[in-house]
């Protein structure tokens, strides 16, 4: 940007939202994971988590940041599936959903 002479270097910024507060991305990864077994359950996980890691890098995220961002999406993931069997009034949350 030209102005008065002078030039002005804009700089786009990208604010981040931790995957780990993405509800509806937690929430259906552990839905997803709970309905596959095995290999299925393995391979939905890696594919999953490597589309998250080439997303997160192509926001000129650092190595360790994409990491760490990668293991709390994946405690969130695991907490929730533990939430969706968790007991409510003696049922399954499971139910619930």
């Amino acid at each position: 940007m030209h102005s008065d002479g002078f030039v002005s270097q804009a700089r786009e910024t990208i604010i981040h939202f931790p995957l780990a507060h993405r509800r509806q991305l937690v929430r259906s990864a552990a839905c997803r994971l709970d309905q596959l077994n095995g290999q299925a359950a393995t391979d939905f996980w890696k594919t999953l988590c490597s589309r998250l890691k080439t997303e997160l890098f192509d926001t000129g995220q650092t190595y360790e940041d994409v990491r760490r961002e990668i293991l709390a999406f994946q405690a969130e993931v695991h907490r929730e599936l533990l939430l969706l069997y968790e007991p409510i009034g003696g049922e399954l949350s499971l139910a619930a959903t």
